[in-house]
Formats: C-alpha cells, sequence, structure tokens
C-alpha cells in the first residue's frame, strides 16, 4: 500500500457563543505531493522535511498558527480530498 502526502491550508473556524460556542478546523487542498511512499518510515521523513517549509511559505507566513496555516496530511492508497474538515467541538 502506497502513502499520498496533500498539503492544506487550514482555518480555524468558530461560532454559536449564544449556544455555548463552537470551533473546527476548515481545511482546503492547497497542492499533492507528487511522489509516492510505500513505507511508513519514508512519509515520516518526507514530513519531517516539509515542516519547515509550511511554516515559512510566503503565501501564509504572516498567519497567526492558532487560527490559520498550512498542514501536511497523510492519506493510504490516494490523495486527499479537496476539502477536510473535521467535526465541530462543541464548547
Amino acid at each position: 500500500m502506497n502513502y499520498y502526502i496533500s498539503i492544506y491550508h487550514a482555518t480555524r473556524e468558530e461560532g454559536g457563543s449564544e449556544e455555548g460556542g463552537w470551533s473546527y478546523w476548515d481545511r482546503s487542498k492547497v497542492h499533492d505531493i507528487k511522489v509516492s511512499f510505500d513505507t511508513e518510515t519514508k512519509v515520516r521523513r518526507a514530513i519531517k522535511r516539509l515542516r519547515p517549509v509550511l511554516q515559512r511559505h510566503p503565501d501564509f507566513s504572516e498567519d497567526i498558527p492558532e487560527l490559520s496555516r498550512l498542514e501536511a496530511h497523510v492519506f493510504k492508497g490516494e490523495y486527499g480530498p479537496e476539502e477536510h474538515s473535521e467535526s465541530s467541538i462543541y464548547n
């Protein structure tokens, strides 16, 4: 089974303060890494090399990490979906 890495721009969405509040990360795909990896070790090495690049990407370097950031996600057998958001968390 091959592993694939997709890069997402993640933004923190919040609301519903009148009911105690909710929040979640909304993720939109920015890029697919065009190389697949055949072992988890190779994926971990690739993610380690990607982290500094994601943190200083010129389009997102001014973002506040708690509210907006680039993230790398690993998927088995195929690239990730265009939207990769999580379920809402209720406070």
